[in-house]
């Protein structure tokens, strides 16, 4: 619902900009090729009660993905070339599947083995990635500025040694950058170098299950950040 919303929003702002000024409207559609590096620091806390204890975690990755994305945008000629757009990558970035063996620090079996050990295995997505940013032109060379908002969902292909799930996260945070825009002839087509830097609102999920009578669930918490170059070619109408 939240990404409907923002796209709805962003529909309507296009809209208003066209009827206010209908007259130096400038319409740009295209395709994007995108490369992404994020890193990020997780910490997950695995559930306990009595004399199991909570097991944490700490863990640094960064990762890489390439994807492509469609935008829209408007812009007018009467607000200083001020344009507003949206854009849309279907899939982000498939996270490295990880299995490993979980065991409990203080319960061991009389044979050696842990009692609660299992094992784990931690995935996910992230897909639906949206983009709602306003861009400005910097002097008259084709230079611009960027800033807006950005949502994605995290979708939790987790088989955890506890047996709990995570439910889907939505991930929102916001971007600034700027990039460079030249034509392709005199067709109305363009081609558009652009990097920006994101910052994500730190993630928190809770797990699915409790231990027994202790309210304690599994719980993930982490701080991501990114950075992406994008190659793009359109058209202006």
């Amino acid at each position: 619902m939240k990404k409907i919303n923002t796209i709805l929003a962003a529909v309507s702002a296009l809209l208003m900009l066209t009827v206010t000024s209908a007259n130096s409207v400038e319409f740009k559609a295209g395709v994007s090729a995108n490369g992404m590096a994020a890193y990020a620091n997780a910490k997950e806390t695995l559930k306990g009660s009595g004399a199991k204890t909570g097991r944490t975690t700490n863990e640094e990755a960064v990762v890489a993905s390439t994807f492509t994305s469609i935008f829209a945008e408007l812009s007018s000629e009467n607000m200083m070339g001020l344009g507003i757009g949206v854009s849309y990558a279907p899939d982000l970035v498939d996270l490295n599947k990880e299995t490993r063996h979980i065991a409990n620090e203080t319960i061991v079996s009389g044979n050696g083995n842990d009692a609660d050990g299992g094992v784990q295995i931690a995935d996910a997505k992230i897909n639906d990635f949206i983009s709602v940013y306003l861009t400005l032109p910097v002097g008259d060379g084709g230079a611009y500025v960027k800033a807006g908002y950005i949502q994605a969902t995290m979708v939790t292909e987790e088989n955890l040694a506890t047996g709990s799930k995570y439910a889907d996260i939505d991930m929102t945070g916001t971007q600034i950058g700027g990039g460079y825009e030249g034509s392709l002839g005199d067709s109305g087509a363009f081609w558009r170098a652009e990097g920006t830097y994101q910052v994500w609102e730190d993630l928190r999920a809770d797990g699915s299950e409790s231990d027994g009578d202790d309210t304690t669930k599994n719980k993930i918490a982490a701080e991501i950040g990114s950075v992406m170059g994008s190659l793009s070619v359109g058209m202006k109408f």
